[in-house]
């Protein structure tokens, strides 16, 4: 199976994996830039945008896509699959950057950066009633702790696309399951952390533990920013990017 890829730009290989429910198109803003100095891939994860469903372990599927060396940039749950890759396939991953990401997007007994349980339990049961509005309603979360209000959400509405009820089901299941504390502490190559200061889907303290306890970690807090800095911040997170991954 292949993944849906958008390539364009030359030079070092990069991928840029979005968030649940989301699609490749939401990276446009920081990826053109991007792409005038980089070998930029956008990708839509299965069920996602226009790649079809896929039974087995995204991760895996990732990285046989793209068995050369690459750095990752990731958004949201994109973020987890990035630190899982790097983890899992060390030796093709030469950096990481981590947007509004998190080790675990849930709550548990010892790690309070995430969602509650019964908020998230309230998302996983409305995707079975309605995909669309829970959608809709995931949308609205995203923009809260931030300046932007209704012009953020506006941009995220007007980009919002059809996914797969089942991989929508799927990536539910995966934000639910990841607890990638141990995983991250082992990673070795350098990460960039951008997050927004009023996050509430992924709370700026789950980026201060990874700046915290990834050994070569670098935080880049925005003030009044939200959960979608590359739509609310993109010419911020743009040169943050661009010069991370110029660097040696």
């Amino acid at each position: 199976m292949k993944l849906h890829v958008e390539s364009e730009g030359k030079g070092r290989e990069v991928v840029l994996l979005h968030g649940w429910g989301m699609h490749c198109g939401y990276w446009k803003a920081v990826s053109d830039p991007l792409s005038k100095r980089f070998r930029v891939h956008l990708v839509d994860l299965p069920g996602h945008g226009l790649s079809r469903s896929w039974k087995g372990d995204w991760v895996d599927i990732l990285a046989e896509c793209f068995p050369c060396e690459v750095s990752i940039c990731g958004w949201s749950l994109g973020g987890q699959l990035a630190m899982e890759w790097a983890w899992k396939y060390p030796e093709r991953v030469s950096k990481l950057a981590l947007v509004s990401s998190t080790p675990s997007f849930v709550m548990r007994n010892d790690w309070i950066h995430g969602i509650s349980r019964e908020v998230f339990m309230a998302f996983h049961d409305g995707v079975g009633k309605n995909a669309k509005e829970t959608l809709r309603r995931f949308l609205f979360l995203q923009i809260q702790g931030g300046k932007e209000g209704r012009a953020l959400l506006r941009k995220l509405q007007l980009e919002l696309k059809e996914t797969e009820m089942e991989e929508l089901e799927n990536g539910l299941d995966l934000l639910q399951e990841l607890d990638l504390r141990t995983k991250a502490k082992s990673l070795s190559q350098p990460v960039l952390i951008i997050h927004g200061e009023g996050d509430r889907l992924a709370p700026v303290g789950a980026g201060k533990w990874l700046a915290e306890n990834l050994n070569n970690a670098k935080l880049e807090i925005i003030p009044d920013c939200a959960h979608a800095p590359i739509l609310s911040h993109p010419d911020f997170c743009f040169s943050k990017l661009a010069e991370f991954l110029d660097g040696h």
